[in-house]
């Protein structure tokens, strides 16, 4: 998290006559994974939304084109006891604040296509989606259940914490990999861009019945594809 904070504070310290323009940039993204248990599978499929303010470099470096600050909300059902969803209002779940860097090779003449990578680092409170129970009966009528969560690894500062009602170690620090292909249109004031990446989470594992209990905690990747939509803004 330390790393993050000071690569967030250098960019951000860089003379504004660094940047070519500002966007804001609106995401949306479809997330799909299968954490296998001892027992049981759990899937997991979840929808997310974006917004950030990105500054591209005048010249592109030789590693960075520029670079993203912004937030995200994840989509999410509360699970009851009765095993119906229900919709779950809190403005902490499912929210993290994203900082992305990015290089792009313009691949048209009139630099209007343009390909490349970024790498992002997500900070924030995963929501409900990634936490998960299935049971299933087997066949000599044993009842096996498979429980996954998120294995939180980061700090919620604690004024925060007691705002939200959370425990200070409930936050989430996970990064992302992507490519994309992007379209600029009206000289360069829209840009199109359709993604696909990876994220990288760690999930704990556990596994039950009348018999024993297991417990393990697996890393996972998670395949996320969707489109970011941008204005420019100066």
């Amino acid at each position: 998290m330390t790393r993050a904070i000071a690569l967030a504070a250098l960019l951000c310290l860089l003379p504004r006559s660094a940047y070519s323009d500002g966007r804001i940039n609106f995401r949306i993204d479809f997330n799909h994974a299968n954490v296998d248990g001892a027992y049981n599978d759990v899937g997991l499929g979840w929808q997310g939304l974006e917004v950030e303010f990105e500054n591209g470099f005048k010249t592109h470096k030789s590693i960075l084109s520029g670079f993203a600050l912004g937030m995200r909300r994840e989509l999410f059902y509360g699970f009851t006891g009765f095993g119906e969803t229900a919709n779950v209002q809190r403005w902490d779940e499912g929210t993290y604040l994203t900082l992305r860097v990015f290089r792009r090779f313009e691949v048209s003449t009139d630099k209007s296509w343009s390909v490349g990578p970024s790498f992002a680092i997500l900070y924030g409170i995963p929501g409900t989606t990634l936490d998960r129970t299935i049971a299933v009966n087997q066949a000599d009528g044993r009842l096996d259940y498979t429980h996954i969560f998120p294995m939180r690894n980061a700090d919620v500062p604690t004024a925060l914490a007691k705002t939200a009602d959370v425990g200070t170690s409930s936050a989430l620090l996970y990064p992302e990999v992507s490519l994309s292909i992007t379209k600029r249109l009206a000289r360069g004031g829209i840009s199109l861009e359709w993604l696909a990446g990876v994220r990288v989470l760690r999930f704990g594992i556990v596994d039950s019945n009348s018999q024993e209990n297991l417990f393990e905690n697996r890393r996972t990747f998670v395949p996320s594809v969707g489109m970011r939509v941008g204005f420019r803004i100066f």
